[in-house]
């Protein structure tokens, strides 16, 4: 055996030797690029091992994946020396070389990895040397060191196998080690294995909607924090953790609307945020392209993401990761399909359809050459998808009772305050909770009322109703309880569980479990408490005209919605917001089957559209005694 060096060009992989002298079949490319980066980085460590094949070649027999990093680095045809040990055997002996290297080469535990990097930061190393050193990404790196930073306490439970990786990574979001060993002790006592969800749980990682928490990859946590929120960011997910939804979202919509703003600029006739949209807009016809203009790799990749996805459907291990997968892909291949659809339209086309903008797995995306709903007509494709889009088409012209539509933004709002209404009568009435929580129980999957007190109300943290999270403690807590404080108690459980987020009371063929529960409880209750958490301000902003002129009709009177429908839509919201919420009015979509508020009966107009006062009424009756003010030059503001 003897150390010499080699020139590149002259060394050949263990495979190509005859039957072949490398052991390694599967992997042999993986992570060369990061060897490679490493390699430079540091320079050669070890030497490879070869054979002499003959004629000035060496076969490496132990050292393939750093000769494909050093041709990444110098080319295959460089004569760069490279340090070798020359071992005088057969292919067979060769070969063992090859297997004995593979088989008892250990890699570092993740934690003794991890610990090692945070040693390298420790040092003085940046985030971009380490980066570059390893061949990372530097959000690997970020993460690494995340972990690497974790307590002694976390890391040891994790190296004795007492917790998963996963769980570990859920331990990151904590602020600092003693929080950390704090949660994990708590946890710890009520026996079994410490799961992730409940680590995110405890550290209230688990409060932030998809929708809103896919916003954080969206604009970026630096921006969000440039812009004056905190944010503890969940580096191997998205249960981050945000001091500020509104700002997230107000900076989310900005970045939107300036792409509807780019979009119009570039010809299209219109461009609008799907949430401003009425329910169902993304089913409205598209204009067909007989074949998408795909360029570059575009179709490439979308073939080999469609194989993928199919691949992760048709599996039977599935998992939330191969899930996680499969949604991002279809993404991907929505916006590839997207970039090519847009080459399909040129100018003259652009003038007569639209685009619809969102947000979907942290990107923006843009469906292109949209036709308006008046002018639209079903295509003769899929039977099911011209259900969708007939469903989604506004109503014909000429038929006046029906509904204008409202934005589905706004529809989620107005089922929020609907939950929260609901909740508020339902623990004025203690039997009726008690039934509608044993109702719930017997149902699948809860509809309308989550049982385990995952509802819209748990959302605010009930965890540990009596003071205790612990069934050893909470227990005698419980028998310690007077029967009409346990009643109590659990009528509090059934409004923390309900959850009617979507719901809207005029779709009773779609809701019909959350339009059961509204209209069983008692009309006394539930007006008063669906009056006091309608945001009136945040409907009549965010409405179109034809509903706000709606709304003073119905409560005001014919008359006054011909006088208002003269104005501008500000000085009508304005109007609207100052005279009707008096009357009692509420929006269709919070309409129970005891609303007792205007219009009384359909054609008549409200007899507040006569009357005369200045002062706003407490009651639905008494404001049928009161006239509509005259309309404010001040602008709603949009929320």
């Amino acid at each position: 055996m003897s150390d010499l060096q080699i020139p590149l060009n002259r060394l050949k992989f263990g495979h190509e030797d005859g039957a072949g002298i490398n052991a390694r079949v599967v992997g042999r490319d993986e992570g060369i690029a990061e060897l490679a980066a490493n390699i430079h980085a540091r320079g050669q460590i070890e030497n490879l091992v070869v054979k002499e094949m003959g004629d000035g070649f060496y076969a490496v027999s132990n050292g393939n994946r750093r000769l494909a990093a050093f041709h990444m680095i110098f080319g295959e045809h460089a004569e760069e020396p490279i340090n070798c040990t020359l071992r005088e055997v057969d292919e067979a002996g060769a070969f063992e070389d090859s297997l004995t290297t593979a088989v008892t080469a250990k890699q570092l535990h993740p934690v003794d990895q991890y610990e090692a990097f945070a040693k390298l930061e420790e040092r003085g190393k940046s985030n971009e040397e380490i980066a570059r050193q390893y061949g990372m990404s530097e959000k690997e790196v970020r993460q690494a060191l995340a972990l690497g930073r974790l307590s002694p306490k976390i890391r040891q439970a994790w190296r004795a196998g007492d917790i998963a990786a996963e769980t570990a990574q859920a331990f990151t979001l904590a602020l600092d080690q003693k929080t950390q060993d704090k949660v994990f002790e708590k946890l710890a006592r009520g026996g079994g294995r410490v799961q992730h969800w409940s680590v995110k749980r405890e550290l209230g990682a688990d409060a932030l909607d998809r929708d809103v928490a896919q916003l954080v990859e969206f604009i970026g946590a630096e921006a969000y924090r440039a812009a004056g929120g905190t944010i503890t960011e969940d580096l191997f997910g998205s249960s981050h953790i945000v001091s500020d939804e509104a700002l997230l979202k107000q900076m989310a919509r900005s970045i939107l609307i300036a792409k509807c703003e780019e979009l119009r600029a570039d010809g299209w006739a219109w461009a609008e945020l799907e949430g401003d949209l009425p329910h169902g807009a993304r089913w409205w016809p598209q204009s067909d392209i007989r074949k998408l203009p795909y360029e570059g790799d575009e179709l490439e990749r979308r073939i080999k993401a469609a194989a993928r996805v199919e691949e992760i459907d048709e599996s039977d291990e599935w998992t939330d990761e191969m899930g996680e997968e499969a949604d991002r892909l279809r993404v991907d291949i929505e916006l590839i399909d997207a970039a090519a659809r847009m080459r399909g339209f040129d100018a003259k086309k652009r003038k007569s359809l639209g685009c619809i903008v969102d947000v979907e797995e942290g990107k923006l995306t843009v469906l292109y050459g949209v036709k308006k709903p008046d002018n639209a007509k079903l295509s003769k494709g899929d039977p099911e998808t011209a259900k969708r889009v007939q469903a989604a088409l506004p109503s014909p012209k000429g038929n006046s009772v029906d509904e204008p539509e409202i934005s589905n933004a706004l529809l989620h709002r107005l089922s929020v305050q609907l939950t929260q209404a609901a909740a508020t009568a339902l623990i004025q009435d203690e039997q009726l909770a008690l039934s509608v929580l044993l109702a719930g129980f017997g149902c699948y999957e809860g509809q309308g009322v989550e049982v385990s007190s995952n509802g819209l109300g748990a959302k605010r943290d009930t965890r540990g109703i009596l003071g205790a999270e612990e069934m050893e403690k909470a227990l005698p807590l419980a028998l310690a309880l007077k029967p009409a404080e346990r009643i109590s108690m659990l009528a509090q459980i059934a409004a923390d569980a309900l959850d009617f987020q979507g719901c809207a009371l005029d779709q009773k063929d779609v809701h019909g479990s959350e339009v059961a529960i509204c209209n069983a409880i008692d009309a006394k209750l539930f007006n008063p408490a669906m009056r006091g958490a309608f945001d009136a301000k945040d409907y009549f902003a965010g409405v179109s005209k034809a509903l706000c002129l709606k709304a003073i009709e119905e409560a005001l009177g014919a008359d006054m919605a011909r006088q208002q429908g003269k104005k501008q839509k500000t000085e009508i919201a304005a109007f609207a917001l100052e005279n009707v919420p008096p009357t009692g009015w509420l929006p269709m979509q919070l309409r129970h089957k005891g609303y007792d508020g205007p219009p009384k009966a359909k054609g008549k107009a409200s007899p507040a559209a006569n009357a005369k006062t200045k002062q706003p009424a407490k009651t639905a009756k008494a404001a049928a005694k009161k006239p509509a003010k005259k309309a404010t030059k001040k602008t709603a503001k949009k929320r």
